[in-house]
């Protein structure tokens, strides 16, 4: 019977890291100055004599348009990345030495001559 050396690896592990990541939420206010324009009529009598080319172009028909306007809250949102994470594995090799003992047996084979065999 023969021992014999054999030698292999196997993996433990050495610990690690778990990231992450998680949500908060954080309220923010803005103020912000809206205009709103509302037009108005305003009549004034007055007694002011026209020129006759005046006149002409006072009885044109004619049309002016004056429109308000207003403002309105929009509101947007963009994301943006403030950092990065990163996670990498360093790997370091070593050698070792095993020692260890193996064992063999040994066997001697003897011729018997008849009549000389031992008796157990």
């Amino acid at each position: 019977v023969r021992e014999e050396l054999s030698v292999g690896k196997s993996k433990g592990m050495t610990g690690g890291v778990r990231a992450t990541t998680s949500v908060s939420e954080q309220p923010v206010e803005k103020t912000v100055t809206l205009r709103e324009e509302q037009v108005e009529v305003e009549r004034q009598p007055t007694e002011r004599k026209l020129k006759p080319e005046e006149a002409e172009v006072a009885f044109a028909g004619k049309t002016v348009e004056m429109l308000g306007t207003t403002e309105e809250v929009e509101v947007a949102k963009e994301a943006y990345v403030t950092e990065e994470v990163t996670l990498n594995k360093r790997i370091e090799e070593r050698q070792e030495k095993v020692q260890d003992t193996v064992r063999h047996t040994d066997v001697e084979v003897e011729k018997i001559r008849p009549g000389t065999a031992k008796k157990h």
